[in-house]
């Protein structure tokens, strides 16, 4: 249960307005929330129509009057009504009133003593029990109290004793913020009392006026509001709203959920909830905050570690078993690095019954990178078989999985791929070196299917994965479909496809590699080791021997600055290591000095070991 408290110091800035629509939304939601008039001396929450009770009900005055004349607390119930037309999805909305309303209510109110109550009849104790009877006897998740202005002898039980949170609303003029001052402080001090209760504030701007502040006026008093209160954020605006119907007073929340003035009361529940951590959208709020701006409320001041660490603990006690609210906390704790805690944080989410794919692949990685092959798989099958993941994680589950290739095709996330999707899909996977997967997922689509713009980068994928997998004939095919010839080629496919001639005939064609040397100099594409080394075989196929020479000395000195994803040598069609890389240059190097027996380590393979017919 999460007590909050509406206090305003002075009258007419809408306080009682914004408790009751913020009551009926919360019920809304399917919280069982309570409202409770502690406003004695002006109690008007019975006053709204749906809220107003079907017969009189006894309410807290009656409630303390009882005591002192019996010594006991009475049970709370019978001070208590239901707003029947209040609530959907199991939510209920209660009202403890001020008191009956009969003609003796300010004879009533006035007989009791306060102070007195307080000094002699352990009065302290009497609300602390009342607090207890709300949680136990209602089931109630939310208590709202509407307390009375200015400073008074109940003040400190709304402000101080009763709430965990209180939402001050105010006009943004002078004698607010004086008056206000010494209120804050007095709550934030209960911080350092023998109960170390630290309550939080929320701040409410009212009656706002909806005008061009072209002398800075509004800025200049919310500036001033904020530094003297020490705000955390920024307040909630809630603005001046000219309808007749306030006159009725209206429930908008309910009522007119359309209006302006119901969005922004919308904004003052996310405000509220967002600071009651039990409650699970509040959580949830919270490492939303978080992860948006990270450790930093509102853009005023950074909470500090402890505050910080002490709600993210509370936050996973209180929500242990929820799958939601775990996941988002494991991504937090991923965002800031702390990979023992998204480990962790992840499987709880994961075994409550989370199917996130971000879940389920953190999960993957980790458990191949303990060497478990197959409960690595098991996740990444999970993720292809949702509907939810996207093309970066369908590539990576691939990438983990260990099923065949046939099976993966049939998955739910896979076919749910759109053709320039699966493209990218494809590509990625080229990247990641899974050859086979990514030939699987490029011949899924008929390449006509894809924008002109994609079509080349698709076509070139799928040519080096069929030369990194020995299908040397299938590279041929696919880069001289359609009629195309070596003049219709780019750079990389006219190389790649003098490497494919080379393995499928067994001769070398210079050719498709002239095409490659007189596009080299226009040329700004490509970057990197891989196309130095390139161009050194290209230069040889052509016979300029000395410019081969050179192009391989920058591939050399290039891969040893090499930083890059992936390094690809166009001697095997397959991501390598750098030491590999060298090898191949090496390799590269005898070819051009004259050892016409050297062959790339590609043509060995079954498809390419033979020319063809």
């Amino acid at each position: 249960m999460y007590v909050t408290t509406f206090y305003s110091f002075k009258g007419g800035v809408g306080r009682t307005m914004a408790l009751v629509n913020s009551a009926v939304e919360l019920a809304n939601r399917g919280r069982r929330v309570l409202a409770v008039d502690f406003d004695l001396e002006a109690p008007g929450l019975d006053s709204f129509g749906i809220l107003r009770p079907e017969k009189p009900t006894l309410g807290l005055v009656d409630f303390v009057r009882e005591y002192l004349e019996s010594g006991q607390a009475p049970d709370s119930r019978d001070f208590m009504y239901r707003a029947p037309e209040v609530g959907q999805k199991g939510g209920e909305l209660w009202i403890m009133p001020a008191g009956a309303s009969r003609k003796d209510y300010g004879v009533r109110f006035r007989d009791v003593d306060w102070a007195e109550l307080y000094d002699r009849y352990d009065g302290y104790l009497l609300f602390e029990d009342l607090k207890a009877q709300w949680e136990k006897n209602l089931g109630a998740n939310w208590v709202f109290v509407d307390s009375r202005t200015g400073h008074t002898d109940t003040g400190g039980i709304c402000t101080r004793q009763l709430p965990d949170g209180v939402v001050i609303v105010f006009f943004p003029n002078e004698q607010n913020l004086q008056g206000l001052t010494s209120v804050v402080r007095e709550i934030r001090a209960e911080a350092q009392t023998a109960r170390e209760k630290r309550i939080e504030l929320n701040f409410v701007m009212s009656n706002v006026p909806d005008l061009d502040d072209e002398d800075a006026i509004l800025r200049n008093q919310i500036e001033a509001f904020r530094k003297e209160l020490a705000m955390e954020q920024p307040p909630v605006r809630v603005h001046r709203y000219d309808s007749l119907a306030l006159l009725n007073q209206v429930v908008f929340i309910q009522e007119r959920p359309r209006s302006r003035l119901a969005r922004e009361y919308k904004q003052v529940v996310r405000r509220i909830i967002s600071r009651n951590l039990e409650d699970r959208d509040g959580a949830l709020l919270y490492l939303e905050e978080s992860l948006r701006r990270p450790w930093r409320i509102g853009g005023v001041r950074r909470e500090r570690v402890q505050d910080r660490q002490e709600k993210l603990k509370r936050i996973e006690e209180e929500h242990a078993d929820d799958a939601g609210v775990l996941y988002e906390l494991a991504r937090l704790h991923e965002a800031q690095k702390s990979a023992d805690d998204v480990a962790r944080l992840f499987n709880l989410a994961i075994e409550a019954g989370c199917a996130e794919p971000e879940a389920l692949l953190f999960r993957s990685r980790m458990r191949s990178k303990a060497e478990d092959p197959q409960g690595a798989g098991e996740d990444a099958m999970r993720v292809l078989k949702s509907d939810s993941a996207h093309p970066g994680q369908v590539a990576e589950a691939f990438e983990l999985a260990a099923a065949p290739v046939e099976t993966l095709m049939e998955t739910v996330a896979v076919r749910a791929l759109d053709p320039p999707e699966r493209s990218w899909v494809g590509e990625e996977l080229l990247q990641r070196g899974e050859l086979s997967k990514g030939i699987a997922v490029l011949e899924s689509f008929r390449f006509a299917d894809l924008p002109e713009e994609l079509r080349s980068s698709a076509r070139h994928s799928l040519s080096l994965m069929y030369l990194g997998t020995g299908r040397c004939e299938d590279a041929v095919k696919l880069l001289t479909d359609g009629g195309r010839d070596v003049s219709d080629m780019g750079i990389a496919d006219a190389f790649n496809y003098g490497m494919a001639r080379w393995a499928t005939t067994g001769a070398l064609s210079p050719e498709p590699f002239r095409r490659v040397v007189v596009l080299a100099p226009d040329e700004n594409r490509f970057e990197g080791p891989n196309f130095s080394q390139c161009l050194a075989v290209a230069h040889w196929a052509t016979g300029d021997r000395a410019t081969a020479g050179h192009n391989l000395s920058a591939a050399t000195d290039a891969v040893e600055e090499w930083s890059g994803r992936s390094l690809v040598s166009c001697w095997r069609y397959q991501n390598v290591s750098k030491q590999e890389f060298r090898d191949d240059l090496k390799d590269i190097g005898a070819l051009i000095e004259g050892d016409d027996t050297r062959r790339p380590p590609f043509m060995a393979k079954p498809d390419c070991a033979s020319p063809k017919s």
